[in-house]
């Protein structure tokens, strides 16, 4: 399977390109409404916390989440309106789909830097770029520049303006990179039935340090936190 898929062309990996798109709008869908949530009880009950402070707060949950569950991210049962619904309340050793723990930081870091997310292009490709590491994000952010497109432009919701080609060889390039870096029995979960796996004997805090990364970089080309700049995040890194 996984050598017919890096041939990169014909019926079977167009399938696996749209199971992969649909996976991801299907973790963004569900952690929207969560994320939101989240954000609006850390503020309820830090009312006088800075925008740092809760960007910390779902940088440092994120990393614990994915750190106590180590080698077992996955596993959760795909009942609506359960096993996904509940992710970011697992207790240890039930697990949450990697996507899905990623959209979650991703869309509450949106929320808390006031980055509108409801372009569905930006949300692909801002949580396909966290979901590739810091590593990735990089070389997404040179990708994106030879179309004259900057991170800035995409939080400002011109996701979409990549050519069709790019975006697909971008999508790819994330793919193959998260099957490598989790390996393949989490994509081989993923496809079927969007939920997760696991993450595998290389360290999931490892893993969630390179996310937690992608994810400020990402962001501090946008809303800076109250007139930060992107230079001063080293205290959020996981």
């Amino acid at each position: 399977m996984q050598q017919s898929e890096l041939t990169e062309d014909g019926e079977f990996v167009e399938q696996i390109d749209e199971r992969w798109l649909s996976a991801l709008d299907a973790a963004l869908k569900i952690q929207a409404p969560l994320a939101r949530s989240y954000v609006q009880k850390l503020r309820a009950k830090q009312p006088d916390a800075s925008e740092r402070q809760l960007l910390e707060h779902v940088t440092k949950r994120f990393t614990n989440l994915m750190t106590l569950t180590g080698a077992g991210i996955g596993g959760v049962a795909a009942l609506p309106g359960l096993g996904t619904a509940a992710a970011m309340g697992l207790t240890v050793g039930e697990g949450i789909t990697f996507a899905e723990a990623c959209a979650f930081l991703t869309l509450a870091a949106a929320d808390i830097h006031g980055v509108d997310m409801s372009d569905r292009s930006t949300r692909r490709l801002v949580l396909m770029a966290v979901l590739s590491g810091e590593r990735g994000t990089e070389i997404i952010g040179r990708t994106m520049g030879k179309q004259g497109l900057q991170w800035n432009a995409v939080l400002g919701g011109r996701g979409g303006f990549l050519p069709g080609l790019v975006s697909k060889q971008i999508s790819r390039y994330v793919r193959r990179r998260v099957v490598k870096r989790t390996g393949t029995l989490w994509f081989a979960r993923l496809l079927p039935f969007g939920i997760g796996a696991a993450i595998g004997g290389f360290g999931a805090r490892s893993v969630s340090r390179s996310v937690v990364e992608a994810m400020l970089e990402i962001f501090a080309h946008g809303t800076t936190l109250e007139g930060e700049t992107g230079g001063d995040r080293a205290q959020l890194d996981g």
